[in-house]
């Protein structure tokens, strides 16, 4: 894997050992060529990270991805049986069941989507959010089927609004989403906005600044 740099640190996430095989303490990892390969790869790397393990270290298994996808993060549902791989470069979500060996990834299609960030699953394992930095959107999805089925514009109670970070509380039926820079780095959002997580209703947008200042409501 030499050829490759590995983003161990921020992308690598646990697999329990009830989603793969038993008593295997394993990783997945999203690596990308380095800049001066003359063949640009991209991929997802499955790694034995578990130090008693005479495999300790080694990639057991590499996933291939489009080299043009600029692969970001990795998701897991609630119960770890799906892997969800965000992406900077195309308006793509990628699944990965596992449940089913050898693993295969599935191409969702998010075409409202530019820039895909963070993604939550809830609670009840249905539905899903995609924060989409690049259009302004979070995408909602059916976390069954994984499919899309709403669109919601975040710039319908701000101007200025480029969703990433994003958590859920389905208890209390919200959901949560910050804003960040503009994908050219060229300004910044500076808000909280806050869902309805059963229908995707946009509920209120706060400005986060070192002056409080009113919420800004959707009309009824």
């Amino acid at each position: 894997m030499q050829p490759f740099r590995l983003f161990s640190l921020t992308f690598l996430l646990l697999l329990s050992c009830t989603s793969l095989a038993s008593a295997e303490l394993l990783a997945l990892l999203n690596y990308e060529s380095k800049p001066d390969q003359p063949v640009r790869r991209e991929g997802i790397a499955i790694m034995d990270i578990d130090p008693e393990s005479s495999d300790f270290g080694k990639i057991l298994m590499d996933i291939p991805l489009p080299p043009d996808l600029v692969a970001h993060h990795i998701f897991f549902n609630r119960d770890r049986t799906k892997a969800y791989i965000t992406a900077l470069g195309k308006s793509e979500l990628h699944v990965v069941d596992l449940t089913y060996f050898p693993y295969r990834l599935r191409t969702i299609a998010v075409p409202d989507c530019q820039v895909g960030e963070d993604l939550v699953v809830s609670e009840d394992n249905r539905t899903w959010y995609l924060t989409c930095m690049g259009s302004s959107t979070v995408i909602m999805g059916d976390a069954v089927e994984d499919q899309p089925i709403k669109t919601i514009r975040t710039t319908e109670l701000a101007s200025v609004l480029y969703p990433h970070g994003i958590a859920i509380h389905n208890g209390i039926d919200r959901v949560l989403i910050t804003s960040t820079v503009k994908p050219d780095m060229s300004e910044a959002g500076e808000s909280v906005t806050v869902l309805e997580a059963s229908t995707g209703k946009l509920l209120s947008t706060h400005k986060v600044s070192s002056k409080p200042s009113p919420a800004k409501a959707a009309p009824v």
